[in-house]
């Protein structure tokens, strides 16, 4: 899947659609013609629509939905009833305008998603990369897996990063990275534009100094991509060491069952000491672990912007 980034002043509902289906957002602004339908979904309105005038329970049945079974079975039943009841051109006529109406609803829902509705009315709010040049989009790409590493930590979870706002600097931080990398994709194409023309040597030196700003730029913010990188990292070494930490605190808890069951087999001062083994542990463990958040938060923090 291509890596996605959004604006984090887009509404939520708008940006979790947009996030699930990525590969939905339209290539251009322009709204296509017809909603985006096109003729193989008048024609499979137009064939569902009439299982629906006619066979409404077997519609119901090929959706493998409840709520469309439970439509169609008392319509299939209706509609026997009718065919008895008036006679099969009263049944026919009534079928007939059924699958009218299905058709007409079957082919309003056709068409483009809400995902490139959204996605056509929030264009340029949000970067993909398959929007950049090669080499911006893997800088898009580290940026994108760094993010989610921080904020799918069950660290950041548990509030063990504290201090450090992630759910709001993270994506602030990896929109602006990503804004920077559409600049830098608009100026690397206007360069390879200009290069495909006539080169006289007034432009090609004019092209070589911008050339060295791009590759000044870049390596900027690859820096700014590598400190996020590290933050990450810092990150999951310490949630190992939580996780380790854990699991002990658990069998901690479980001390007394393991003190009784020792001092049955064992005299009592082993059966302590093999229990006090497991507490030794987990305190050596904590220290461990409040060293490596503090680790991870000293890294978050290089990423906070400076007040003022």
């Amino acid at each position: 899947m291509s890596a996605l980034v959004l604006d984090p002043s887009l509404p939520e509902g708008h940006r979790r659609l947009m996030a699930t289906r990525p590969d939905l957002l339209p290539p251009s602004p322009e709204r296509p013609a017809w909603g985006g339908r096109t003729s193989g979904d008048v024609l499979a309105a137009l064939a569902m629509s009439a299982v629906w005038g006619f066979l409404p329970l077997v519609a119901g049945l090929a959706h493998r939905d409840r709520r469309m079974l439970l439509a169609g079975l008392p319509l299939q039943a209706a509609s026997a009833a009718v065919w008895i009841r008036y006679g099969y051109t009263t049944f026919f006529l009534g079928a007939l305008t059924v699958q009218v109406m299905a058709f007409l609803v079957l082919l309003a829902l056709a068409g483009e998603s809400p995902v490139a509705v959204y996605g056509r009315r929030h264009r340029g709010r949000y970067v993909t990369a398959a929007m950049l040049e090669p080499l911006d989009a893997a800088l898009l790409e580290r940026t994108v897996e760094a993010t989610a590493m921080v904020l799918r930590s069950r660290l950041d979870r548990d509030g063990l990063l504290d201090g450090i706002a992630n759910r709001v600097i993270l994506p602030r931080q990896e929109w602006e990275i990503a804004e920077t990398l559409v600049e830098l994709t608009r100026l690397r194409r206007e360069q390879a534009g200009a290069r495909s023309g006539r080169v006289t040597e007034r432009i090609s030196a004019m092209l070589e100094s911008q050339e060295e700003a791009l590759k000044v730029a870049t390596r900027a913010l690859a820096l700014r991509i590598s400190a996020l990188e590290e933050y990450a990292l810092r990150t999951e070494v310490a949630e190992e060491v939580y996780a380790e930490w854990l699991t002990l605190q658990d069998l901690a808890d479980d001390s007394d069952a393991y003190r009784e069951l020792l001092s049955r087999t064992v005299r009592d001062d082993l059966a302590a000491g093999e229990v006090g083994e497991l507490t030794e542990r987990a305190a050596r463990l904590e220290a461990s672990l409040r060293e490596s958040v503090e680790q991870a938060r000293l890294a978050g923090l290089t990423l906070m912007p400076e007040e003022g």
